[in-house]
């Protein structure tokens, strides 16, 4: 029988029989953090789907194709969007990459960008992504039926984040998680209504964002011959 010794698990007494799940260095702590949550939880298995398809750009037929491409640097940690899309031939971007399209989740693996949740939502108008492979491709799976805006809020939340970097393995300074533990971390799963309703502002959020964007782009245009545009 496991026994946490202190509200945050620094310390632990486990039977010899547990000892072999004990080797899964986050497995006590993912089972402390659920047993706070107040509505049940599933693995992220149950919901998503790992891309894991690798192209080297440099090489043909891909040298001369443009791509849509997005590395740690240019998700933003605050709202989970994209700060920049660069639109590069492959013989421009190096060594080996993730494909990604719109609708995907890119969460990064890799520490501190995993706790800094550089967890990104692809945007739509994607028509050809490809990103570093430091980044987890999450796709949903044709069956789930979860509010995929929900889900991607769930991914940044304080307990998923906590798991996640709880489960990373590695040297420090290299720490990664690795993407089949990933799927073992559970998410909190609400009623579908209150799904629904987190997700419709996540999206709404998104769209005001995207407006806002496009309305700082017009600025640009129109302040150009005069005062230049704005950095950001």
């Amino acid at each position: 029988m496991t026994k946490l010794l202190s509200e945050m698990p620094l310390m632990m007494e486990i039977d010899h029989s547990e000892v072999e799940d004990f080797l899964h260095v986050g497995y006590y702590y993912s089972k402390h953090l659920m047993g706070k949550e107040k509505f049940p939880t599933a693995p992220l298995k149950k919901f998503v789907q790992i891309v894991a398809s690798n192209i080297d750009p440099r090489r043909e037929p891909f040298r001369g194709i443009y791509f849509d491409y997005v590395d740690l640097r240019e998700v933003d940690e605050v709202y989970g969007d994209f700060l920049r899309i660069r639109r590069l031939k492959g013989s421009r971007i190096g060594s080996t990459k993730t494909r990604y399209r719109s609708g995907d989740i890119l969460l990064a693996k890799i520490m501190p960008s995993l706790a800094n949740r550089k967890t990104a939502l692809a945007p739509q108008g994607i028509t050809n992504g490809l990103a570093s492979t430091e980044f987890i491709v999450l796709r949903k799976k044709p069956e789930s039926e979860i509010n995929w805006y929900y889900l991607f809020r769930a991914l940044r939340s304080d307990d998923f984040v906590k798991q996640a970097v709880a489960n990373v393995t590695g040297a420090t300074g290299r720490q990664r998680i690795n993407p089949r533990r990933l799927l073992e971390l559970r998410v909190t799963v609400p009623p579908a209504e209150l799904q629904d309703k987190i997700g419709r502002i996540v999206e709404e959020e998104f769209s005001l964002r995207r407006d806002a964007h496009a309305k700082k782009l017009q600025a640009d245009e129109a302040c150009a011959d005069i005062i230049g545009t704005s950095a950001v």
